[in-house]
């Protein structure tokens, strides 16, 4: 081989390798572009429930933070109604890549108790963010307590009258009312479900005394403890809540063994929406939650802790908490209706 045709293959060698490294590139730089021009248009955050709840303020308290990284507006949409189901559905059928879900439980449960979804939450939903884990408290009001004053009281009271409590709820799939079936389980409290659309009907039934039992977040209804207006009775964990120490938990009740469970909100994608703005919001959203005094503002006020994650780390929460609730209901023998 002369020099000429060695230098000539050494060229196209060279060449061809250079073509394969920029090919090889392409997929990261069309990914890091697009990632770029993303978001394009206001970006929408729906809540399945009403105005007022925890969901509410911790999505209306992030909103200017992540419009000042997206330099978009953040659109904050309630679509409060059977118990979540219409604003998870409503979430789900969005394919504009630019609408979330801030999700709980009660986005899931559905799953368990109720036929003929139109959508299912575990395979049309993606995983983004857990972003708090939320204490939480069994809640009378001031004129029952009189009579009453710690959760046993409560439920010797509803088995001495004929019709029993009315505890006020959100509906039978979501979250608040299951936590009450869970803790009742063991001690046979009577009393009848009355279910409200919203979060502010549901603490004003009980106000009013129309119920007399609610579940729900300390910082949903702290403003009214400190007027005896409502009493919370019992915290729903193993251990006293450090900022409520003389309310009683449920690990302190003789005889309770059963499973209490973690109340959270976690960002969810529509099906569909792609990875680079599933891992994009994911990291916008721990720079935010993770900034100091956006932290301590939610922590304080929502009681709650800010938590790190990631899709992948929410997507195994998810996997492992569809398996207990499956395993729960069918130890309590529910069955969708």
């Amino acid at each position: 081989m002369n020099k000429r045709t060695l230098s000539v293959s050494r060229r196209a060698l060279l060449g061809a390798a250079a073509t394969q490294a920029v090919t090889g590139l392409l997929p990261a730089q069309a990914f890091a572009a697009a990632e770029q021009d993303w978001p394009t248009r206001p970006v929408k955050i729906v809540i399945a429930v009403g105005p007022g709840s925890s969901s509410d303020t911790l999505a209306r308290i992030i909103a200017p933070r992540l419009e000042m990284i997206w330099k978009q507006p953040v659109i904050i949409e309630n679509k409060p109604g059977a118990g979540g189901i219409i604003g998870t559905e409503y979430a789900v059928s969005a394919t504009d890549n630019h609408t979330f879900l801030l999700a709980s439980q009660s986005s899931f449960l559905p799953k368990f108790t109720k036929k003929d979804l139109k959508s299912d939450p575990f395979v049309d939903l993606i995983p983004v963010y857990r972003m708090i884990e939320y204490q939480i408290v069994v809640v009378t009001n001031g004129e029952t307590a009189k009579q009453a004053r710690t959760f046993m009281d409560i439920v010797n009271l509803s088995k001495a009258k004929e019709q029993g409590l009315f505890f006020s709820g959100t509906g039978r799939t979501t979250i608040f009312n299951i936590t009450m079936a869970l803790v009742n389980k063991p001690f046979g409290l009577k009393y009848t479900a009355v279910d409200f659309n919203n979060v502010g009907a549901m603490n004003l039934a009980v106000m009013r005394n129309d119920a007399q039992l609610l579940v729900n977040t300390p910082s949903s209804v702290r403003a009214h403890f400190d007027t005896g207006t409502l009493v919370p009775i019992l915290a729903v964990s193993k251990q006293r809540y450090a900022d409520l120490p003389n309310v009683p938990a449920v690990g302190e009740l003789p005889g309770f063994q059963g499973y209490l469970p973690v109340v959270w909100n976690g960002m969810m994608a529509p099906k569909g929406t792609p990875l680079y703005i599933v891992e994009r919001v994911a990291r916008d959203l721990q720079f935010v939650l993770h900034t100091s005094d956006v932290k301590k503002q939610i922590e304080t006020q929502l009681t709650g802790l800010v938590q790190r994650s990631s899709p992948s780390a929410l997507a195994k929460d998810l996997r492992e908490e569809a398996q207990v609730w499956k395993d729960l209901f069918a130890s309590m023998n529910v069955k969708p209706e």
